[in-house]
This record gives C-alpha cells, sequence and structure tokens, in this order.
C-alpha cells in the first residue's frame, strides 16, 4: 500500500480548440480535478501532476501529453487517472479498450467526475463501457454530419479550406482560389514544356535548376511534378472526397465530387486533356508508375551506397531485364542528382559494386584465417588485394590496415570484430578434436567408396553403365567435398563474438558461405543469380555503408565501425 501512495495521481485534461466553452475549457477541467483529489481522495498534492493537451481531437491518441501519461502508466508510475468527462481521454472505442488494458494491467484506477464512476468497482467498469460506446457513436455522428456539410458545400462549388496547388492563390475577399501572380507563368510553362516532348524529370530539373520552388519552398520532384501536371483545379474543375485522407486511398467515383468549370482556368482544358492523355500513355508504354517494378524486386545494396561528393545515399533506378545466366543486376543512383544541388556522380551498377564487394570481403575473411602468417600492414595489404584484381588501386590507407591488423591479430578489445581471433577452450578444444576425428573417418570411407567404384566400372567383369557410374560418382564427390569443408571450418580460428556468428548464418545457401571461405574468385554473379535475398541481408549484416566516387569504391565501413579508404592510381 505504501508504495501505490508514492505513485502519481496523473489529471488528464484536453480541448479540441482554443475557444472551447467554460465549462469544458482546461482551466475548469483543471480546478475540478484538483478539488476531488483534494476533498474526495484526500490525495497529497505533491502526488498530482497534470497532463494537458489544448487544441487536440479526441478521435485518435496522436496527443503529445497523453502519450507521456501512458509512457509513466507502462512504466508503473501511475496509481490513478482521473479526468473530468471520458471524452477527454478518448472517444474511439477501440483505442479505449487497448488503453483501458493498459490500465488494468498496471493496477491503475479510472475515474470521471462527470459520469460519477471509478473503476475498482465492477459495475464502475461496466458503466464505463457502456458509456463509451455511446461516446464513439456521437463522434461518429458528428463526423457524418460534417461530411454531409462539406459535400454540400464542394457541390455549391465552395472552396472547403485545404492548401490550394501550386498555381494558385488564396482570395480571402471572394473566399475561392484565384490564379497566382508568382506562380501562374511558371505553371502554365510546365504544360508547355512536357506537350514539347518533356517528362516529369525533365520538368523537375528545370525547376530546381531555375531556383523555382514548389508551393512550400521545397524542391521539385518528378512526384511533385506529376501530382500538378495532373490537377483537374488547373482546366477550372473542383474535385472533392477524392481520396480516404492527404495520400489514402482513392474513393469510388461514386463517392467523388467533380465540378466542371468551377473556376476560370489555369490553362486551356484542352491543353489539359492533352498532357494527362500523353502521360498516361508514357505510364502504360514504359510501364513506371510509381516505380512498382522497383520496389517489388530485391536489389541488393539499396541503402548502403552512400555518394562520395554530396554525401547522400543512392537510391535505386532501374532493375535490368533478366540475362541469359539469370542475372538481373540493379542501377543506383545518386539522390542528389534528382534535388536542387544536382549532384553529378556517375550511377553505379551491381555489374561492378557486387563482384569488388563478395571479393573483398572474402580476402577479409581469408586474411582473418591466415593471420598467424600476417605480421605487418604490408602482408596484410598484399592479401586484400591479391584476392581479386584490384589492378587500379593503389593501396588501402595506412590507418585503415593498422587497426584491421591489430584487430585480427587479437590486440585491439575496443570494438566487436567481425572475425575476431579468440581462442578456443580446452573443452571446446576437445569437442572440436572429437568432431575432427569422426569427420576424418567419413572422409576416408567416401574415399575408399570412390575407388571401389572405379574399379567395379572398369574392371567389373558384369560392367556398369556409364550413366549409373557419373551419377553415383557425383554423389560421392559431393560428400567428399561437404566433409573436407567441415573439417576446413573446425581447423580454421573459430569466433566467439555474436558478429561472427552473425556472419555465418546471414548465408543461409551453403554456396555462399563456401564460397567466401574457399579463398578463391567468387562469382557474385553465380551467387545473386541463386539467392538474391540471402546475399541481400549477408551484406547488410556485414556492410555498414559503401561511399562511391565516380563509379569508384572508395571507403568501405562495415557493421563494427572498421573503415577501409581505397587509394586509386
Amino acid at each position: 500500500m505504501a508504495e501505490q501512495n508514492e505513485k502519481i495521481v496523473a489529471l488528464y485534461v484536453r480541448v479540441s480548440t482554443g475557444y472551447q466553452v467554460d465549462k469544458d475549457s482546461l482551466p475548469f477541467q483543471k480546478k475540478e480535478l484538483k478539488a476531488y483529489c483534494e476533498h474526495v481522495l484526500h490525495i497529497d498534492k505533491n502526488r498530482i501532476e497534470i497532463f494537458e493537451d489544448a487544441g487536440k481531437s479526441g478521435k485518435n491518441t496522436k496527443r503529445p501529453a497523453f502519450e507521456r501519461m501512458m509512457g509513466k502508466v507502462k512504466s508503473g508510475q501511475v496509481s490513478h487517472v482521473i479526468v473530468y468527462k471520458i471524452d477527454r481521454i478518448s472517444r474511439n472505442l477501440v483505442d479505449f479498450s487497448l488503453m483501458y488494458d493498459d490500465f488494468k494491467y498496471n493496477n491503475v484506477t479510472f475515474i470521471s467526475l462527470n459520469e460519477q464512476f471509478d473503476t475498482s468497482s465492477a459495475i464502475g467498469e461496466a458503466i464505463l463501457k457502456i458509456i463509451l460506446v455511446f461516446a464513439e457513436l456521437e463522434r461518429k455522428l458528428t463526423s457524418e454530419r460534417v461530411t454531409d456539410v462539406m459535400i454540400g458545400r464542394a457541390q455549391n462549388r465552395q472552396w472547403n479550406g485545404a492548401r490550394v496547388p501550386y498555381g494558385w492563390d488564396w482570395d480571402e475577399e471572394k473566399q475561392c482560389p484565384v490564379h497566382s501572380k508568382k506562380e501562374a507563368q511558371y505553371a502554365i510553362d510546365m504544360y508547355e514544356m512536357y506537350l514539347n516532348g518533356g517528362s516529369t524529370v525533365s520538368i523537375r530539373d528545370y525547376n530546381n535548376a531555375h531556383n523555382i520552388p514548389t508551393k512550400r519552398g521545397g524542391e521539385w520532384t518528378s512526384k511533385t511534378v506529376a501530382d500538378f501536371l495532373r490537377n483537374p483545379i488547373n482546366k477550372g474543375a473542383y474535385r472533392y472526397n477524392y481520396r480516404e485522407s492527404a495520400r489514402g486511398r482513392k474513393k469510388s467515383n461514386e463517392e467523388v465530387v467533380f465540378i466542371e468549370n468551377a473556376f476560370p482556368p489555369l490553362v486551356e482544358p484542352r491543353i489539359w486533356e492533352l498532357v494527362n492523355k500523353r502521360m498516361d500513355e508514357n505510364t502504360l508504354k514504359l510501364n513506371t508508375s510509381s516505380m512498382h517494378t522497383i520496389r517489388k524486386n530485391c536489389n541488393v545494396f539499396a541503402g548502403l551506397i552512400v555518394c562520395g561528393k554530396c554525401g547522400v545515399n543512392y537510391q535505386v533506378t532501374a532493375k535490368d531485364r533478366r540475362k541469359g545466366s539469370g542475372f538481373r543486376p540493379s542501377s543506383y543512383a545518386c539522390t542528389g542528382k534528382y534535388q536542387k544541388n544536382h549532384c553529378d556522380n556517375l550511377n553505379v551498377s551491381d555489374v561492378k559494386i557486387g563482384p569488388f564487394m563478395i571479393n573483398y570481403i572474402a580476402a577479409m575473411v581469408d586474411a582473418s584465417k591466415n593471420r598467424k602468417f600476417i605480421k605487418d600492414t604490408e602482408s596484410l595489404e598484399q592479401v586484400l588485394l591479391s584476392h581479386i584484381s584490384f589492378s587500379n588501386i593503389a593501396g588501402i590507407s595506412t590507418d585503415s590496415l593498422q587497426e584491421t591488423l591489430e584487430l585480427i591479430s587479437g590486440y585491439s578489445m575496443s570494438k566487436s570484430a567481425l572475425w575476431s581471433a579468440e581462442t578456443l577452450s580446452k573443452e571446446q578444444q576437445t569437442s572440436a578434436d572429437s568432431k575432427q576425428s569422426e569427420l576424418n573417418e567419413k572422409l576416408q570411407k567416401v574415399n575408399r567408396a570412390l575407388e571401389r567404384l572405379k574399379k567395379v566400372y572398369l574392371f567389373s567383369d558384369d560392367g556398369m553403365d556409364e550413366k549409373e557410374f557419373l551419377e553415383m560418382k557425383s554423389s560421392l564427390e559431393a560428400d567428399r567435398v561437404k566433409i573436407e569443408n567441415e573439417i576446413k571450418g573446425l581447423s580454421a580460428p573459430i569466433a566467439t563474438n555474436v558478429d561472427q556468428v552473425a556472419f555465418i548464418k546471414s548465408a543461409s545457401e551453403f554456396l555462399l558461405m563456401h564460397k567466401i571461405n574457399s579463398g578463391e574468385f567468387v562469382d557474385y554473379k553465380e551467387l545473386a543469380t541463386l539467392d538474391e535475398e540471402s546475399l541481400k541481408q549477408f551484406m547488410n549484416s556485414v556492410i555498414d555503408h559503401i561511399v562511391v566516387r565516380e563509379r569508384k569504391i572508395v571507403e568501405i565501413v562495415f557493421v563494427n565501425g572498421l573503415s577501409h579508404t581505397l587509394l586509386y592510381k
């Protein structure tokens, strides 16, 4: 009980407008709640904390003070939540149910003064739920009435208060949109540019290059250009109730209010129709609406590439058609290219990035496995750059090499290494020795079976069909490779940190793990063709980001913070 008396009593007050009537005003609510705590509950005023949301609607829980209060409820700091009226805290049955579950779980008593109940009793809890049903019904009825009024206004060609689009200004005297003196000519020019062979991309670039801001003062994107060109208000029509919300699902045609000739047209209706018809044709021809085709594909290096010129991320721009080998490379471009600064860094592709990265990572693994032979930064650099033909690379920065050398040698414990050099305990070593003996026996059996198979095929009187021989031989050789790889895995240094486990587990395909550990050239196209998703997960588990400049990888930053700066000739 003593612990309960140390918790705070939360008084929650809310109004939806700044000029609510006196009986619902914030000062009135606070006064009544404080009096109730003092004279009825006899609560020490030092335990009282007021959570106040002014000008916030009760239809959802996206309210700063409410969210702060619920944070304290969930952390067990609150004994009571008290409101003046139940609709002050919620007018949505689903939201309230979730909130009340948190109250019950954390032993919080909920009290509403106006309805005169508290949930410390069973009857109070039942009355609460009944009242809330009617509170939500009232909100929905009010919402329906407001919607009906707004649709009626739209049908009478009255503007319903939304932000006027680009090319238009709001006229307070006429209470309707009018042509903007500042933006109208730019708006008309955009239609002309599109008709003269332009595109949303070229118009975007022209506007940003000539410092023509959007309505909100930002930079143009191809989408904002397309949205502007497609807006029917520019041909004088008024469209209302088009979407569920600002960016929500489009409503059926029966629900949309569409009034032709509601306003003086900004561009001739004929021009508007021509532009929109051409946009429809281009969309069908290129099948690039909303870049849907790109989004649904797996892009291995999406989110990992950073521009070495302007510092922003690269974005996916295309996914090539499947080639004869089955490989489908992705292309990436600097996001800054489409912004006002118009970065000129070159695009990159999986064709170049993929083989470089997979073989560089394989070289890191190779260096870790052979660390006892690597005594200085020069020998480390030689191992890293000999794994693949990095012919145009002059070297790796000395700082990068020194940090990596310390890391793989086990000297630096300041970071969690991707490939650590920790030794096995005696128990682990005994288990590993036992496992290795078992594998060696299996390997000997497989080798003997292969020898016998060859003899049967070559010298048996009954003979053996060539196809049967090749199938059995292939199966035995696959078993031998698998056993040999397991033996190599036991003999290689085993990392005991979490990153090494994640590194191995992330390669879901045996081929990926085997290829990287083999010490040989890794065919990126083969891996990407087999399992692009696993390859993407693998890259994200190892790489934090890659910095590129003029299609060259100039820096690789691993997830543990280790950074390699590459120097080019």
